[in-house]
């Protein structure tokens, strides 16, 4: 998809350093996960929905295989598929490296999304947030489209209105930047409509980058792991495969 091209051809995760544990909310089917175990230093990717059937195809999608046992990583990677909300505190995400959200703030009601950023901005606390949602301005250059681009989405808004979300973010969580940016270029006779998809990239600040008190709870397990997949990675004196 689109947006998934995107994130790997910008190297959006790749530039940052420490990115170590991943956790991927809204998984669906697990088509991210492809890309995420392409990062050289990551350990751990969680993959987390509320959806069962969707929850069987991520794992499916997240087994390795016979080649990633003869070329092996260079970090052993563990993939985790969860069923849980994004609405609810999980401790063993606390202190992840990075957040992804791709198209699923739309999927929640609006009195929802209160929750939602304060497990990721408050609770988890992510060097780097990643959100990409549709861009209701595109809307009028799909011709046969009445109402919403799917049938389970509540809300889709202009670009005014997703960077009024995030700059509410920000005020709430002040240790956190954001950058905006458009996904899916228009035909450029329409430009004026935006791109296809919105991406906020939010990024904590280094001088907050440190232990965070907070009165949640620390202990609770919410979500329910479903599966779980090891990718082996080499030792330091194991030769490399050419």
């Amino acid at each position: 998809m689109v947006f998934m091209t995107y994130i790997e051809k910008e190297y959006i995760l790749f530039k940052l350093p420490g990115i170590e544990k991943v956790v991927d909310f809204g998984c669906a089917q697990g088509n991210f996960i492809k890309y995420l175990r392409k990062l050289p230093f990551v350990t751990e990717i969680s993959c987390v929905d509320i959806h069962e059937p969707s929850l069987e195809e991520a794992s499916n999608a997240s087994r390795p295989n016979a080649w990633d046992f003869v070329f092996k990583r260079h970090q052993p990677l563990r993939i985790k598929i969860y069923k849980g909300s994004v609405l609810e505190n999980d401790c063993r995400f606390k202190g992840y490296s990075a957040v992804t959200c791709i198209e699923l703030i739309e999927h929640l009601e609006p009195k929802y999304l209160e929750p939602l950023s304060s497990n990721i901005f408050g609770f988890i606390r992510p060097k780097v947030a990643i959100f990409t949602t549709p861009n209701c301005e595109f809307n009028v250059l799909f011709p046969k489209l009445e109402g919403f681009r799917h049938w389970d989405h509540k809300f889709e808004w202009s670009r005014k209105e997703f960077e009024e979300w995030c700059n509410n973010i920000l005020d709430k969580f002040p240790d956190y930047t954001v950058k905006i940016q458009g996904v899916g270029d228009p035909p450029p006779e329409s430009a004026h409509v935006g791109s296809l998809s919105q991406l906020a990239i939010f990024s904590l600040k280094l001088s907050a980058q440190k232990v965070y008190q907070t009165n949640l709870n620390l202990s609770k397990e919410s979500y329910i792991l479903i599966d779980e997949h090891n990718y082996p990675g080499r030792s330091h004196t194991e030769p490399e495969v050419t």
